[in-house]
């Protein structure tokens, strides 16, 4: 049994590919909704909206290829919209997502009261004991040991406190 090695009649893959690149598919709208949508999933799976910046452009894109406007023109419509994305809506988008966070770590220690173990003085470190934990401390007044005091601020692994009133 022979096996006939000639040339078939449907177009190979890199055929298909040239077709399927050629300008007028590229720069129809429904090619600009399918760069959109890839460009959201993969906003979703990164962090910082800068992918998510593009996704203006992709859309006005769209919507200028919808009204029959030429290639050129999409183009523009493109670099217009991802300029608007970049330069007003990331930096608005990355503002909200850091004004929502909760301090974790040392940061979340700020504002706790603790207790001095080591007597603290207005020019040497003492000790206070926070979350069962013993730190380094500093404070502007004297304070001491057994005293009750309050987190203010953390710098390094020293932790500065004041008198809990």
């Amino acid at each position: 049994m022979a096996i006939d090695f000639q040339a078939s009649e449907s177009p190979g893959f890199f055929e298909q590919l040239i077709e399927l690149l050629q300008p007028e598919t590229l720069m129809s709208w429904e090619f600009w909704i399918v760069a959109s949508a890839i460009l959201v999933v993969a906003e979703f799976l990164t962090a910082g909206f800068l992918l998510g910046a593009f996704i203006p452009g992709t859309l006005l894109s769209a919507l200028l290829a919808a009204f029959g406007v030429g290639m050129s023109g999409q183009l523009w419509g493109f670099i217009l919209g991802t300029m608007v994305g970049l330069i007003v809506l990331r930096p608005i988008v990355v503002r909200r997502a850091r004004l929502g966070g909760v301090p974790s770590n040392v940061e979340a220690l700020i504002g706790q009261p603790a207790i001095v173990t080591e007597a603290i003085s207005a020019t040497s470190f003492g000790r206070i004991k926070v979350r069962g934990e013993e730190w380094r401390a500093s404070a502007e007044e004297g304070l001491e040991s057994g005293a009750e005091v309050r987190i203010v601020a953390i710098e390094g692994s020293t932790i500065h406190v004041q008198a809990q009133n």
